[in-house]
C-alpha cells in the first residue's frame, strides 16, 4: 500500500474513531484500535482516575463505558475545529457538548487528541483536555449527589 493511501485511510479511521466514540459505539471504536493500543490522559501533572495516566485498550474502553454510563445522559463530540496530519499521526482539536445523568449539569469541554497509527490501526492516543472543566463537572456531580 502506498504512503498516500495509508495516510488517507488513517485520516478516515481517525474521524471514524471520534464518531464512534461520540455515538458510544464501543465495538466499532475497538475495531479501529490495535491490540497494543495505549491511551494517556495528559498533562501528567493532573490527578488521574486510580492514579493511572496510561491504560491499555480494554482498560481504557471499560473506563469510557463506565464514565458514559454513570456520569452522562448525553455527551457529543463536536466536529473538529482543527485537523493536522503527519506520517502515522492525526491530531484533532475539538470540543464536546454534554449533560449529566440528572440533566442538570452541563458538560462542555475542549480537547487535543494525538492519534498515532501503525498502518491503519490506532496504536496510541494522547488526550489533553480542559481539566478545570472536568474537575468542575466532577465537583458539581458530587454536590448534586450530596444534596
Amino acid at each position: 500500500m502506498s504512503d498516500t493511501h495509508t495516510q488517507a485511510k488513517q485520516l478516515v479511521n481517525a474521524h471514524a474513531f471520534l464518531n464512534d466514540f461520540s455515538a458510544r459505539d464501543w465495538d466499532a471504536a475497538a475495531d479501529l484500535l490495535s491490540p497494543e493500543f495505549k491511551h494517556q490522559f495528559l498533562p501528567s501533572s493532573i490527578p488521574h482516575a486510580d492514579g493511572k495516566e496510561t491504560r491499555g485498550k480494554e482498560e481504557w474502553l471499560e473506563l469510557m463505558k463506565h464514565y458514559f454510563k454513570t456520569r452522562f445522559e448525553r455527551m457529543t463530540v463536536l466536529p473538529p475545529m482543527d485537523v493536522v496530519q503527519g506520517k502515522d499521526v492525526v491530531v484533532f482539536h475539538f470540543k464536546s457538548d454534554g449533560v449529566s445523568k440528572s440533566g442538570k449539569v452541563p458538560y462542555k469541554n475542549e480537547y487535543i487528541a494525538i492519534l498515532r497509527f501503525d498502518g491503519e490501526k490506532i496504536v496510541g492516543m494522547k488526550e489533553f483536555m480542559d481539566t478545570k472543566c472536568a474537575f468542575d463537572f466532577g465537583a458539581a456531580l458530587a454536590a448534586e449527589a450530596s444534596s
